[in-house]
């Protein structure tokens, strides 16, 4: 198993907000996701993503977010926001 280490910016977190409407841009541009899912062991429902949509929207998962900015740039109704700390 290829064990991803990335932690999450220190001076930086992503944000969500009430727009998103499901779509799940985020979770294919995630490069965290995107390393996790070359894994050979890798399976969709156990794997510590990043960013996944559940119940219809996006749920950030902090502890393996690195807030690149990268969902946010791809967002299409802008519900994601990278903020200072």
């Amino acid at each position: 198993s290829c064990a991803v280490s990335t932690t999450m910016a220190k001076n930086k977190k992503l944000l969500q907000s009430e727009k998103c409407n499901g779509c799940g841009i985020c979770v294919t541009v995630c490069p965290t996701n995107t390393k996790l899912s070359k894994a050979e062991d890798f399976d969709i429902d156990t794997a510590k993503l990043a960013i996944h949509v559940s119940n219809g929207t996006a749920v950030i998962d902090y502890e393996a977010c690195i807030a690149c900015g990268m969902c946010s740039r791809n967002c299409p109704v802008g519900s994601l926001t990278v903020v200072p700390l």
